[in-house]
């Protein structure tokens, strides 16, 4: 895939029925996010330590490192299932197409040019639906890692909801499907 072409069909799920028809797969996408937002959360939690911040390092000595590589390990099957739920399948397929030459300058920067035009949403309802996404995911970052600094699993799930409902929204606007 050269990336010239638009990335807006939802045609390209490779899905045979419709994801959000089927209450299954509406209930394996939710389960899927809520642990992959659980387990990130708790994960970052049980790396950092409630001191870590606080004290300006990485590791802290109550650090519990097999918890947050199950932590890690559950966040990613979360995150596959939810796809799965979606797509039908775990991992989308890759390019079978060959790289691209190099080129001259000016050329590139034509290419460049034409490959960020396609991939940005058509629409000013569907700018705006993936503006409000990235905005919610990077300021999910924000609210997790204050509720990071103070130790807190419950309320760090609020920067999860933001950051996994962001990509969400901002996928979801540029594809057409959520994952």
């Amino acid at each position: 895939m050269t990336g010239l072409e638009s990335t807006n069909s939802p045609s390209e799920s490779g899905s045979d029925t419709v994801w959000n028809n089927d209450p299954a797969r509406i209930t394996q996408f939710f389960a899927g996010l809520t642990l992959a937002s659980v387990s990130l959360s708790s994960g970052f939690i049980w790396v950092c330590g409630q001191s870590c911040v606080q004290d300006g390092v990485i590791w802290t000595p109550e650090r519990r490192i097999p918890l947050a590589f199950l932590a890690a390990l559950a966040f990613w099957w979360g995150y596959l299932i939810a796809h799965r739920a979606v797509t039908g399948r775990f991992i989308d397929p890759g390019s079978s197409e060959p790289a691209e030459s190099t080129e001259s300058s000016a050329q590139e920067n034509t290419k460049l040019s034409q490959l960020i035009a396609a991939k940005l949403p058509s629409g000013k309802v569907r700018i705006l639906g993936f503006l409000i996404g990235i905005s919610m995911l990077v300021s999910g970052i924000g609210v997790g890692f204050v509720y990071i600094r103070q130790g807190n699993h419950l309320l760090t799930n609020i920067g999860g909801i933001l950051f996994f409902s962001g990509y969400v929204i901002a996928h979801y606007t540029d594809t057409g499907v959520p994952l």
